[in-house]
């Protein structure tokens, strides 16, 4: 067998933790893919997992060769597709994954013309609403909302989020329209975070030109961004959430701008990906799609 397939088998098996799921995802029996990482474990003279009824996990030598293994077939892949010139040739699989709110928003009514310029790359959009291991879990890039800590990818900027302040009319109807930052104190937040932990919910204003927080009453903490609009606009809270995502919904009553002085800063929306020599040409001209239409939407 062709080591390199091999080594496709065995990160494929490390990515989804499973014989089965790697079998699954490449239409083979289990049994073939097993083989293939017995023959390359045989070749290397090493254990690459540890396997169990219920498990398979990487073995040391395994967590030091899966890396390995994920840049040499990423520059294989990368250095195959340069040679894909016409829109016709760009092929293969794309994994991307975003916010929901951003897939829902954003990609998802615009995705038919990119796929009828590109009819032979296959999209595969997570958006899980938390942060992935874009490397470990062979994704080609994300779409990010916020501030960035993760130096092991190349970041480039897509926009600025501006927020806004949104209650429903029903909560409004029930506790009123506060109108100055003090009157917070009467009224409920809605938090969104990615992890639930134990702070405080945190009004975000901007005032001066500098960044603000004020602790606020909250009996909800979501971490996904559909929730987050949903319990909005079922009247749970204020919610401060990105224009782009509500600015249908303000003009068609079922939300309402409110304190518009005392918005949250910007959100920076950045596209990231793995660093390599030769990003395949699919990422590329999916990524020149994506920032021409975040262009056309802004402008």
């Amino acid at each position: 067998m062709d080591k390199f397939e091999a080594m496709q088998r065995f990160v494929l098996v490390a990515q989804s933790g499973s014989f089965t799921k790697a079998a699954d995802a490449l239409g083979l029996p289990k049994s073939s893919v097993s083989h293939s990482v017995q023959s390359l474990e045989k070749n290397l003279g090493i254990r690459l997992f540890h396997r169990s009824t219920r498990s398979v996990t990487l073995t040391q030598d395994g967590e030091t060769y899966f890396p390995q293994c994920q840049a040499i077939l990423a520059e294989m892949d990368a250095l195959d597709s340069q040679f894909q010139r016409e829109p016709d040739d760009i092929r293969g699989v794309l994994r991307i994954d975003m916010p929901s709110r951003f897939a829902s928003t954003v990609v998802i009514p615009h995705l038919a013309d990119f796929l009828q310029t590109y009819p032979n790359i296959q999209l595969k959009i997570s958006s899980a609403d938390y942060r992935v291991d874009p490397v470990k879990q062979g994704i080609d890039c994300v779409v990010r909302v916020g501030d960035l800590n993760d130096s092991s990818l190349i970041a480039r900027p897509l926009t600025q989020y501006r927020s806004v302040n949104c209650v429903s009319p029903s909560y409004a109807e029930k506790f009123g329209i506060p109108q100055t930052l003090p009157e917070l104190v009467h009224h409920k937040l809605i938090e969104y975070s990615h992890t639930l932990g134990n702070i405080d919910a945190q009004f975000e204003y901007t005032e001066d030109g500098k960044v603000k927080q004020l602790s606020m009453p909250s009996s909800l903490a979501v971490n996904g961004t559909d929730a987050y609009l949903k319990a909005c606009l079922s009247g749970l809270g204020i919610a401060q959430i990105p224009v782009i995502g509500v600015e249908s919904f303000i003009q068609q009553g079922q939300l309402m701008a409110i304190l518009p002085e005392y918005e949250a800063a910007p959100m920076p929306v950045s596209l990231l990906y793995p660093s390599r020599r030769l990003p395949p040409k699919r990422l590329v001209v999916f990524m020149t799609w994506l920032h021409t239409l975040i262009a056309k939407i802004e402008a």
